[in-house]
This record gives structure tokens, sequence and C-alpha cells, in this order.
């Protein structure tokens, strides 16, 4: 009943709703906002139904206790059964870094969206002890949530009115290990005449955008950027894992190329009021 501006956002089987509330004093905000010094901050809830999954929890080595849960059929740990900070703060910080688990991160994921949209929305005359809230709320999560969110926020901000330079898209491409087998070589024995099959298997890497959670745990590596397309502004670069240098740089582009055609579309749905696409 407060908020000024608010966006459903569906990403494929990832669902999260953002509200904004503000402008408004900053001793009127929850968040601390005036900690920061007023603003935009951002918070970043999970639903509690909405668990870990195992294959994650395992893949960073975190403290929990498998012994007990099945392994298979992507089983997920529920957030309070965790080990709380220790073992979210793993997340952004330790283990294997080839899927962006960070961003189950709470805290880290609002820290991420604020960076991402500040240098879309005009502060100048919004003063020191003014701040902009943004919540988000996820209800349903495979992968994706950071470009959700991101573009939930843009449509919540101008849904609200807040002065923007541009609606800010986010997109990320993974990179994935592709065996490919060559020519099949027959050889001949000298002795018996029998014939000996080999075949040799190519490994190649190709780029795939808008990964969701299973393809972002079997890939390489995962780039993720968001910026402003009209101003080709990047704001937030995140690029996780091993890859060479040609597929970082067609990852990226598959993620910016991403970001553009989003932008078509939030566009068209703030000029002419439809939803946008799923």
């Amino acid at each position: 009943s407060q908020s000024t501006g608010s966006s459903l956002v569906e990403w494929g089987h990832t669902k999260l709703m953002v509200s904004v509330r503000g402008p408004r004093p900053v001793n009127c905000s929850s968040m601390n906002a005036a900690n920061n010094g007023g603003g935009l901050v951002c918070e970043v809830r999970y639903m509690p139904h909405i668990g870990v999954r195992m294959e994650t929890l395992a893949q960073h080595s975190l403290s929990h206790d498998f012994s007990s849960k099945s392994s298979g059929g992507g089983a997920r740990i529920p957030r309070d059964a965790l080990t709380t900070a220790q073992d979210t703060s793993l997340l952004s910080s330790g283990g294997s870094l080839c899927a962006p688990a960070a961003f189950l991160d709470e805290t880290y994921l609002s820290h991420r969206i604020t960076e991402a949209l500040s240098p879309a929305v005009i502060l100048e005359g919004l003063g020191n002890k003014m701040c902009i809230e943004l919540f988000v709320e996820v209800m349903q999560s495979d992968g994706g949530v950071f470009q959700a969110a991101v573009a939930g926020a843009s449509l919540a901000l101008a849904d609200a009115g807040v002065p923007m330079r541009d609606v800010v898209c986010a997109g990320s491409a993974a990179v994935m290990k592709v065996e490919q087998d060559e020519d099949v070589v027959k050889e001949q024995d000298d002795d018996g005449g029998k014939k000996k099959k080999r075949s040799n298997s190519k490994v190649s890497y190709r780029a795939i955008a808008d990964p969701t959670e299973d393809e972002i745990l079997q890939a390489s590596g995962v780039v993720t950027i968001a910026m402003m397309p009209n101003w080709r502004e990047v704001t937030v670069w995140d690029q996780f894992g091993k890859m060479s240098l040609d597929s970082s740089s067609e990852a990226m582009e598959l993620a910016r190329d991403g970001c553009v055609t989003l932008h078509k579309f939030l566009k068209n749905c703030l000029v002419n009021g439809k939803d946008i696409i799923r």
C-alpha cells in the first residue's frame, strides 16, 4: 500500500516482484538509508520456501551436513537449515567459482543491483536526506535472478516516476563445454586380421544466453553484465569460472545483445503499457 511503483517479472521459471517506495526522508526508511547518505537503496529477499540446491552447496564446499539428504533430483536445502551467515558468505567468497552462486547471497545481490541502477537514476535534485527504496521479493528461482531483478527494478522505478537516464537491462551467458567425435580411424592387426576402431573426441566451447540453474552448474564460466543500451555504458560486469579469451568475448557479446533486445521490450512495456514478454 506504501509503494509508489511496482512490477512483476517472470524470467523463464524465475519469478519475482519489485516495489518502490519514495522518494521519502531517510529517517522513514527501514533499510538504514541514513547510513548510506540517502540516495538509492535496495533489499532482496528470497521467499522462505526457496532453498539452495544441494549440488550448489556441495560444489562450493559449504559446511552443511549432507549425510541425511539425498543428493539427486535437484533436491534443495531450506535456507533456514543452513548455518546462517557462515554458509551464505561462502557463496560469494569461497569454493569453486565455476558457477555464480554469489547471486544466492541476498546481501551481495542487493549490493550489485544498487550498483547496476545507481548510474541511471538521477539523484541530483533528491537531496542528502531523501532516499528511494527498492524491495525485491524472489518467489521462484531457476537462474537469472539478477537479470530479472534489474529489469523489474527499472520498470518499477519508471512506474514510480523516478527520473532516469536510461532503462537498465541485464543479460547473462554461460560457456558450455561440448565434446564432438571426430572421424573414426580403422586399424588392422598384423596377425589376426581383425580391425580396431579408434575415435578421437574434440572439445569445444560455446556460449548460451540466459542459462538456467542446471546450465549454470554445468558451465565452465558465466558472464553477467548490466548496461544502459542508449548510453552504451556497462554498469555491472561479473565473470565467474575459467574460460579462454575468445569464449569470454563471445559470452560478453551474447549477453550484450541480450541487453539490447530486452531494452526494446522494456521500452514497449513502458510506452504502450503492455506486459513484458515472459
